[in-house]
This record gives structure tokens, sequence and C-alpha cells, in this order.
């Protein structure tokens, strides 16, 4: 009798993840931000001259290995499917490590010896004022011949925004050891860079631009509040990111640089100072958009991430708010009282206060993970 041997299914390989690695080596630590196609689970170990992070399923990195000129990174590699290796340089002594969502993101900073006013770092001025007093800039968006989106009635965000922002600075002004800072005080066209040239400027500890949403569908309410990223959210943010920068004459994805070189939107985020501060922009988001839900009852949209240009270059926290829907009927009724105005203010000082009494705590222990465990 011949046995004939049962056709047996070919092996299912596992699907890879990709990580997209960045490395940003311009100040006195090395951030390393591992950017993944989907949430996944990891360890992050130490060993002897370089950290490792074990993925538990296979992953595809892009690139795959990169040699840096960085005493504290020298290089890193991909070993096997599920090992992507960091061998640190002479400078290295410490890490931290941080989880961010939307695209899901470890982010590990290495701390070194490297001085702090190394290559790409920001010029500060000469005297550097008080720690223990806060600045607070406060950005009402558009202005001028930019009115910004416009109500069912002819309500414009340009005034909505400066009225908002005047309400909040009174607030704040209120509260001991509180400066305000607004990016404008009356009806007039500023430049985007020029916001947050401002609050780098006046070496602020936070920056809050101010918006009122607009949508097609009538029906469309609620508050959402975002903080930077190349990689928007989805559709509906990256098409209010892409609306916000024309109007301020930002139309493609790239832009020119002082020295006249054309340079991709993706490689300018990079390199601009905000990447230290996703962290705190992230927590800061979130404080607002509670604040907003629970004291003006509006829908909850959530938080976001987009390329906002208003907050490239902010080296502080930086985040954009968009209290509401102009375009809904009912909402832009409330926005014209003053009623419902102050309860705006009131819930958006409530959590900037809140977030400058933990800032501490929240760009350290709080967001760190030290031995590297994953939080899936």
């Amino acid at each position: 009798m011949i046995l004939l041997a049962a056709a047996l299914p070919a092996p299912v390989l596992a699907q890879r993840a990709t990580v997209k690695i960045k490395v940003d080596a311009s100040r006195a630590s090395t951030r390393v931000v591992l950017t993944h196609s989907s949430t996944v689970s990891y360890q992050v170990r130490e060993t002897d001259g370089r950290l490792e992070v074990v993925y538990a399923t296979p992953m595809r990195a892009e690139p795959a290995q990169s040699l840096l000129d960085d005493d504290i990174l020298a290089r890193f590699e991909m070993r096997g499917e599920t090992v992507l290796a960091l061998f640190t340089g002479a400078a290295y002594r410490s890490y931290e490590t941080f989880e961010l969502r939307n695209p899901f993101r470890l982010v590990i900073d290495l701390e070194g010896s490297r001085d702090a006013g190394g290559a790409g770092a920001v010029d500060l001025p000469q005297t550097r004022r008080d720690p223990s007093r806060k600045i607070i800039v406060i950005d009402p968006g558009h202005g001028g011949v930019e009115k910004g989106a416009s109500g069912p009635t002819g309500l414009e965000e340009k005034e909505v925004a400066l009225d908002l922002a005047k309400r909040l600075s009174q607030i704040l002004h209120n509260k001991p050891g509180l400066a305000v800072v607004l990016t404008r005080e009356d009806d007039r066209l500023v430049g985007l860079d020029e916001r947050t040239a401002i609050a780098n400027y006046n070496q602020a500890d936070l920056f809050l631009s101010i918006h009122i949403n607009s949508s097609s569908r009538p029906g469309a309410s609620g508050a959402e509040t975002y903080f930077l990223s190349s990689d928007a959210t989805d559709d509906a943010a990256r098409t209010l990111a892409a609306l916000e920068n024309r109007a301020a004459g930002v139309t493609d994805g790239s832009f020119v640089t002082v020295q006249g070189e054309r340079r991709d939107l993706e490689v300018v985020l990079w390199d601009l100072a905000q990447n230290q501060y996703l962290a705190e922009s992230s927590v800061l988001a979130e404080n607002v958009q509670i604040q907003l839900n629970q004291l003006t009852g509006t829908r909850d949209r959530g938080v976001r991430q987009a390329p906002f240009r208003v907050l490239m270059g902010a080296t502080m926290p930086a985040i954009l708010v968009e209290v509401g829907f102009i375009s809904n009927h009912d909402e832009e009724a409330r926005l014209r009282t003053p009623a419902y105005r102050n309860s705006i203010a009131q819930a958006m000082a409530t959590a900037v206060n809140a977030f400058l009494v933990d800032l501490e705590r929240l760009s350290r222990p709080a967001l760190s993970g030290g031995s590297g465990a994953s939080r899936p």
C-alpha cells in the first residue's frame, strides 16, 4: 500500500511591524524616538556598552542601522528581528524613557556629559530670568486681514480668540508669581513664526494658542486640543493643520530657511526645539481638554496631534486649543455670551495652573521609566 503524504500548509510568517528611528543629538542629552506602526510590547535592558530594546514580536527598523557622530550614542543597529541595540559612547551616563500615543512612540533620553551649549542649541538672552517667576505666552489666533473662521451669523474667529486670550490673561495675572504675554493685544496680523519667537524671546514656561474650529458639517461641536507632530492623528487633524497653515501663507510640506535652503517639513519638525517638550506638551494638552470638557460641558473630541506651523520652534511646552465650532449655530450663540467665554477662560486657567504646579514632576519621574519596562 502506498501512503500519500498529506499536503501541509506553508508556515505562516509573523507579520512584522515597522519602527522608524530618529535621533536628535543637538542638546545636552541625546533623544531617540522610535515611532511604531502599531502598539507593541517591548522591554528596555541595559548591558555593557549598549541599551537594547527587546520586542515581543518581529520588527522592521527604518533605518536598520546608522553610525552617529555623537559622544553619547555612537551607533544603533537592528539585531535579528526583535532586538534594537543602541551602542553608547564615552559621554553616556544614564537613560530615561516615556511613551507617546497616536502614533505609538517610545522616547529614550540618553543623558551624558555633552555641553548643553553644543551645536543646534537655541540661543537665550545673556541674563536668565528668575526661575521662580513663571511666564505664560497666550496666542490669540489670526488677526487683521486674517479673520479665521466665521459663524452662521457672522461672528469672527479672530475676535473671539482675542477676547478669550484677554480673559485668560486677566485670570492668570491674579495669581502671584505669574506673568502673561499676549502675542497680540489688538486686531492686527502677526506671522506664525513671530508668535513662537515672542514666546522664545520671553523665555516662556508654556505657549498656548487659542483658536475656534469650523466644519462643513453644521452639527460638529466640541473642543479639541493639539500638540505638535509631523504625523497627524487622522485626516481631520491633518486637514485642520493645513487650513491653519495655509491661512498664514504656508502652502506646502516644506519651506525655505533663512539660509535659503528648502527643507522637508518632517526634517524641520525634527530639528526644531519643540522635540524635547513633547511629553510636557501632551500632558498640558490633556489637562486643558479635561477642564474644557468639565467646566463648559462641551463634547470631548480628545487630544490630537498635527503639524501646526504656529507650534514649530517653540522652546517650551506648546499647544493649540480649538475651543469649539463657530460653524455650529448653537456654539456660535454661546460664544457670543460673556458668561460662556468666561467659563472657557477659567477652564484653560485651571489647566495651566495645575500644569505649572506639577511641571517638575511631569518632566522627570512621572513620565520616565528608567527600567524601560513597557506599559502597553
